[in-house]
C-alpha cells in the first residue's frame, strides 16, 4: 500500500477463537520466586473451522507449508484498451479464460470492478471523486451474452451487480479442471488526481489501478472471497497470465506490468539502442534525457500508438502513461544461487521535470535498482525480467503493482529512496506470496515494512549495532508506541476495513515490524530469517493465512509461541517491564521486576559490577504465564551491584524505558 515518510526513520475481527488455557506446563528451573497477581493470560491460537475443514481435505496443513492437495484458481486475460484524453476515458474490450482448479463445481463466478467505488451512492471509507464508475455494455460467458437478472431469480443465467462485485450465474457449471470464457466491454473514466491514493488522471499523466473486469478470488478455506472495495484496505487476487494492447496518443510513453512486445513497432532506433546501452553496463542511461522531453523524437514517427505487453504469473496488471516523461533506465543483478546465475533485471523510471520531483531525476533509476538488489539478498531472487518505477498523480506516499510502483513527486532522496524501498518491497509480499490485504494487512504491509528496515541497514549506513535496533526500525517503534501510550493500541488480527483509520498505518506497518523485531530478537536473527523465508517461499503463487504464518515460525523455532501471537497479533497488550528494586543481602543481592503492562515476554537483565563486570540473567517468559506479576531473581552480592538494566539490546518494545534501568547511587555503599 501507499508507504508515508516515516518509512525513513466481511466480519469484524477474524473470528478465530482465543482464549486463555486453564492449564500451563509445570515450572521449569529457575533461581527466581514470583509474587502472585491477576493479569490476562494468553491461550492457543485455534483454528478457524474453515481452516480445519481445508486440514482435513489435504489443502493446508498445520506445519505452515501449503498441504499436498493444494490448489489456486488461474486466469489468463486478453484485453484491448484505447485511453482518449480529450474525452477522459478508457475504453476495452476483454476475453478471459478462467480455469478452475478448485475440486468444487462452481454454478455462479465473481468479478471485481473496483471503478465502481467512484460511482455515485457506491460504498466507500472515505470521500472519492465521482466519475460514474464502470459502464459495461457487454458480457458474455462461453459465447451466451448475460444481462442483469433480479434479486429473486437465484436460477436463470445473468449478471447481478453488488456495488463493486459483479456476480455472474453460469448458463453451464463450471467443473472440475474445466474453464470458462468470459468477455467484457466496458469503459469507465478514471478518477482525477488526488483519488484513492493508488491510480488517477492528472493533466498530461494517466496512471490505470485495478481499471479491468478482474476475476475474484476463489480459494480452499473461504471459497469465493469477495469484500467490497471501499477505498482503504487493499486487494486479494490471484496469479494470472496477461496479454495486454494498450492505445495511446502518438508521442506519450507507457510503463507497465509486463514485457513490451515487438518494442520496435512504437520505440524509435535511438530509444532501442539507448536500452541496449544501459543493458551492457551499470550506469542510469536517460533514455529520454530532461532535455528531450517533449520534443518528440524517443517515439517512432509513423504514427504506431499501440502497445503490447505480456506478463506470466502475476496478480494483477498495471500502466501509465504520459506525454512529458523523462526515463530512465538501468539494470539490476540478481544472483540465484539456486541455478548458479546471475539474472538482469531490466529498470525503468518514468518522472516528470519539476522541482518537485527533483529526487527522481537524481535517484529514480538508481534506487529502485538498490531496492531490487537488497531485497532479492534479503529474501530470495526477484522473479521477473523487469521492473518499473514511475512518478505521478499521488498526492503522498506510493502504491505498488506486480512489476510497478507508482508514487508522489518526491523532492528529497532519502524519501525517494525509502518510499521505492517499500513499495519495490511489495514485489514480494503480496506479489508473490498472495496473502488477503483486504482482511489481514499485516501480511503485507508490516512484513514489508519491518523489510525496508533491513534493505535500507546496508545501503543508506544503519548498521545494527550490538543487535539493537536500527534508526528506521527505531523510527517506526516510536510511532508505535506513541500511540500505546496514548491508549490507542488496537488487534492486528482486524479486517482492514473495519479498523480505525488513523491507526491503519501505525498499527499494520509500524506496530507490525515492531512486533517482527521483537520475534527477532526473541528467537535470534539466523532462526527469524530462515522462518521468514521459509514462510515466503513455501507460499509463492498462493494464499497463506495468518495461522500459516504463525505455524511456519513454530516449526522452525521448534517452539510454541501461540503466547506470542495471542499477546501481539490477536490482543492489544502492552510491554512495560520495569526494575521495581535492587537491594543487598550479606553476600547475596536480590533484583525484583515487575510486570506493569499486559503482554508477556522474557525479561532479560544486564547486571554491571563494580570494575565493569557484566552478567546476564534471563527470567522466562514462562514465569509470567503463571499469572504473576513480579519476579524476584537472586545472584551473588560481589563484585557490588552498580546498574542493572532490562533489555539493554532493545530487542523488545517497552512502553516506558526509563524504568528498565536501575543505577546505584553515587554515595551508596551497596
Amino acid at each position: 500500500m501507499r508507504s508515508t515518510i516515516i518509512l525513513l526513520l466481511a466480519g469484524i475481527i477474524v473470528p478465530t477463537a482465543v482464549t486463555v488455557a486453564q492449564t500451563r506446563p509445570a515450572p521449569t528451573e529457575s533461581h527466581a520466586t514470583f509474587d502472585g497477581g491477576d493479569r490476562p493470560l494468553p491461550g492457543p491460537v485455534y483454528e478457524e473451522s474453515a481452516f480445519s475443514r481445508a486440514v482435513a481435505r489435504g489443502t493446508r496443513t498445520r506445519t505452515g507449508r501449503p498441504g499436498p492437495g493444494n490448489w489456486v484458481q488461474h486466469a489468463r486475460y486478453q484485453i484491448d484498451a484505447s485511453l482518449d484524453p480529450s474525452a477522459a476515458r478508457l475504453t476495452g474490450r476483454e476475453s478471459v479464460v478462467y480455469q478452475n482448479n478448485s475440486p468444487d463445481t462452481l454454478r455462479r463466478v465473481a468479478v471485481y470492478l473496483r471503478q465502481n467505488a467512484f460511482a455515485a451512492g457506491s460504498a466507500r471509507r472515505d470521500p472519492l471523486p465521482v466519475t460514474g464508475g464502470v459502464a459495461l455494455s457487454r458480457v458474455e460467458a462461453d459465447g451466451t451474452k448475460l444481462s442483469a437478472i433480479p434479486q429473486t431469480d437465484s436460477t436463470s443465467p445473468g449478471t447481478r451487480l453488488e456495488g463493486t462485485v459483479l456476480w455472474i450465474r453460469l448458463p453451464i457449471p463450471l467443473a472440475p479442471s474445466d474453464s470458462v470464457r468470459l468477455e467484457f466491454d466496458w469503459s469507465f473514466t478514471p478518477p482525477p488526481s488526488p483519488s484513492d491514493g493508488r491510480q488517477g488522471r492528472e493533466s498530461d499523466v494517466y496512471f490505470l489501478g485495478y481499471w479491468y473486469p478482474q476475476m475474484a478470488v476463489y480459494d480452499d478455506v473461504s471459497g469465493w472471497v469477495t469484500d467490497p472495495y471501499l477505498g482503504v484496505a487493499e486487494f486479494y487476487m490471484d496469479p494470472a497470465d496477461y496479454d495486454v494492447r494498450l492505445k495511446v496518443p502518438k508521442g506519450w510513453v507507457v510503463g507497465a506490468t509486463g514485457t513490451l512486445e515487438d518494442s520496435s513497432s512504437v520505440l524509435s532506433r535511438r530509444t532501442l539502442d539507448r536500452l541496449a546501452q544501459a543493458r551492457r553496463g551499470r550506469d542510469v542511461v536517460h533514455v529520454i534525457s530532461p532535455d528531450e522531453v517533449g520534443k518528440g523524437g524517443a517515439l517512432v514517427t509513423r504514427g504506431k500508438r499501440l502497445w503490447h505487453f505480456t506478463a506470466a504469473g502475476v496478480r494483477d496488471f498495471a500502466w501509465g502513461a504520459g506525454n512529458h516523461y523523462a526515463w530512465d533506465a538501468a539494470i539490476a543483478l540478481v544472483a540465484d544461487s539456486a541455478r548458479g546465475a546471475t539474472d538482469t533485471i531490466m529498470i525503468s523510471s518514468f518522472f516528470r521535470i519539476s522541482a518537485a520531483a527533483a529526487a527522481w531525476q537524481v535517484g529514480g533509476a538508481r534506487f529502485t535498482r538498490d531496492a531490487i538488489e537488497r531485497m532479492s539478498a534479503w529474501l530470495w531472487p526477484y522473479p521477473w525480467p523487469q521492473m518499473t518505477s514511475m512518478e505521478g498523480v499521488l498526492a503522498s506516499g506510493g502504491m505498488e503493482y506486480p512489476m510497478m510502483t507508482l508514487m508522489q513527486s518526491w523532492s528529497d532522496t532519502l524519501s525517494l529512496a525509502g518510499d521505492l524501498m517499500h513499495e519495490t518491497g511489495h514485489m514480494w509480499f503480496p506479489m508473490q506470496v498472495g496473502s488477503n490485504e483486504t482482511r489481514h494487512p499485516w501480511m503485507d504491509e508490516g512484513l514489508t515494512q519491518f523489510d525496508v528496515a533491513q534493505g535500507m541497514r546496508p545501503l543508506y549506513g544503519e548498521p545494527r549495532i550490538g543487535g539493537r535496533p536500527t534508526d528506521s526500525e527505531q523510527g517506526q517503534r516510536d510511532l508505535y508506541l506513541t500511540a500505546a501510550r496514548a491508549g490507542r493500541d488496537a488487534t492486528l488480527m482486524q479486517w482492514g476495513d473495519l479498523f480505525p483509520e488513523d491507526l491503519y498505518f501505525i498499527s499494520f506497518y509500524d506496530k507490525t515490524a515492531q512486533v517482527l523485531v521483537a520475534l527477532r530478537g526473541l528467537l535470534g536473527e539466523e532462526r527469524f530469517h530462515r522462518a521468514l523465508r521459509e514462510y515466503g517461499k513455501s507460499w509463492i503463487g498462493r494464499h497463506p493465512d495468518p495461522v500459516d504464518f504463525f505455524n511456519t515460525f513454530d516449526r522452525v523455532s521448534g517452539r510454541d509461541l501461540s503466547w506470542f501471537w495471542v499477546s501481539w497479533f490477536y490482543q492489544a497488550w502492552p510491554l512495560d517491564q520495569a526494575v521495581a528494586d535492587v537491594r543487598q543481602d550479606g553476600d547475596s543481592a536480590t533484583i525484583t521486576i515487575e510486570d506493569r503492562g499486559l503482554a508477556p515476554m522474557p525479561v532479560r537483565l544486564a547486571v554491571t559490577r563494580a570494575g565493569g563486570g557484566v552478567e546476564r540473567v534471563e527470567i522466562p517468559v514462562e514465569r509470567w504465564l503463571e499469572n504473576r506479576r513480579s519476579a524476584s531473581v537472586r545472584v551473588r552480592g560481589s563484585p557490588d551491584i552498580v546498574r542493572v538494566e532490562i533489555d539493554p539490546e532493545a530487542a523488545f518494545p517497552d512502553l516506558d524505558r526509563s524504568n528498565q534501568l536501575w543505577e546505584r547511587a553515587a554515595d551508596s555503599t551497596h
